[in-house]
């Protein structure tokens, strides 16, 4: 408040003008209820983090002040990340007021461990927020990458103001979690199944952004009924045969000859909705960099067929049915020409693809690559998804082996 105007209004006037100023701020409980734990914004409570590959290349730069109203004070991150000292959180409520200082990624990361595992729950606002479709998002961070290319489902529209404070309040019970942004009824992200590999960890912020009021509530939250995943269609594949990945070749298309042997191959199965995350079964330091990884089904036909093969991957494939390539496609964020559908990512589908089967059985094998290039035109290994997925259209006729 100005002093030259605390000296002109009466004591009264000064007493209800603070007072409304004071009902402006994001509330905050300055008794914290019984249970919860309310982590301050001081350098006693938080730390700067190292570089992590997806969140930028500089260590985190945090500054902590007391103003706005903000009782527990604010604490500003930029570009990076910073790591709580001592906060560990696994099932409960978190709750906690951002200010975002640019249209970035930014949010709360929980049950982290290390740069290589945890649950990312970010806003990237803008002043479409209301109706974009990509407003709030989840991924998880696993060895190391932030597969938010991969999960194209788990995102939504929010009431985001970009240059405000916004509450968030997420209610986390065992693998399930709502996201509900300043005080609406309905929550504006649903997640039936958390995605990482941590069921339990740290917190840590990343920005650009200004941060408050973090309070956590751990323990048994709220009930949560009705979070279950979607059916997958009928020509959804889920069951595969993985191999170890390879380095990624000099040649492109993948040739045939680099298939691996027959008894290589081992059982890997896909998640419901038919995606194989081979950021999980082979992160880092598990594969070459950048790499290959391969994907095996076999399809058994009544009867020579022609039918349609849906996929959608991440970030270059080749696909061959039995031992001859038939497709190869990129999905690379750069450059923007060669992104797909909906804006880089995964979808069921990225492409459509003719099949001739033969009667008896049809191996599908495709080959999945990780190179990520830069907007500079730098090649290297994704710190973001890595992964496919593949639907049959008619399973008239067919078996799927497993």
């Amino acid at each position: 408040m100005d002093r030259s105007l605390a000296r002109t209004l009466p004591a009264a006037a000064l007493l209800i003008f603070s007072s409304l100023v004071a009902s402006l701020a994001p509330s905050y409980a300055d008794t914290v209820p019984p249970g919860a734990i309310a982590l301050p914004m001081t350098q006693d409570s938080w730390s700067e983090a190292p570089p992590e590959a997806w969140a930028g290349k500089t260590s985190a730069s945090i500054k902590f002040a007391r103003y706005e109203g903000m009782p527990s004070g604010t604490m500003t991150v930029n570009e990076a990340v910073a790591v709580s000292k001592d906060a560990r959180f696994s099932s409960g409520t978190i709750e906690f007021d951002m200010k975002p200082l640019a249209y970035s990624d930014t949010g709360i990361i929980f049950r982290r461990q290390g740069n290589d595992f945890g649950e990312f729950v970010y806003a990237r606002a803008n002043p479409d927020c209301p109706a974009a479709d990509d407003c709030i998002q989840y991924a998880p961070i696993v060895h190391g990458r932030m597969d938010w290319d991969i999960y194209a489902n788990f995102e939504g529209q929010a009431p985001i103001a970009p240059t405000g404070w916004n509450h968030f309040r997420l209610v986390v019970a065992g693998d399930k979690m709502l996201v509900y942004v300043n005080r609406q009824a309905e929550p504006s992200l649903v997640v039936p199944r958390l995605q990482g590999l941590s069921t339990d960890g740290g917190i840590a912020f990343k920005g650009p952004a200004l941060y408050a009021n973090l309070v956590l509530r751990p323990g048994a939250p709220e009930a949560l009924p009705g979070l279950h995943e979607p059916p997958p269609d009928p020509g959804t594949i889920t069951a595969w045969l993985t191999a170890a990945p390879d380095a990624f070749p000099v040649d492109r298309p993948v040739p045939a000859a680099d298939i691996p042997p027959a008894n290589v191959w081992r059982k890997l199965q896909a998640e419901p909705s038919g995606l194989v995350n081979l950021s999980r079964a082979f992160g880092s330091p598990k594969a070459p960099m950048p790499a290959i990884g391969w994907l095996k089904t076999v399809i058994e036909a009544a009867s020579p067929l022609q039918r349609t093969l849906r996929i959608g991957w991440a970030r270059e494939v080749t696909v061959f049915l039995n031992g001859k390539p038939i497709f190869s496609g990129d999905n690379t964020y750069y450059p923007e020409a060669h992104r797909l559908s909906p804006n880089g990512r995964l979808e069921p589908d990225n492409a459509s693809i003719p099949l001739a089967l033969r009667q008896g059985k049809n191996e599908i094998v495709m080959a999945v690559g990780d190179r990520w290039t830069t907007g500079q035109g730098i090649e290297k290994l994704s710190p973001y998804g890595w992964g496919a997925e593949a639907h049959l259209d008619d399973l008239t006729g067919i078996t799927l082996v497993q």
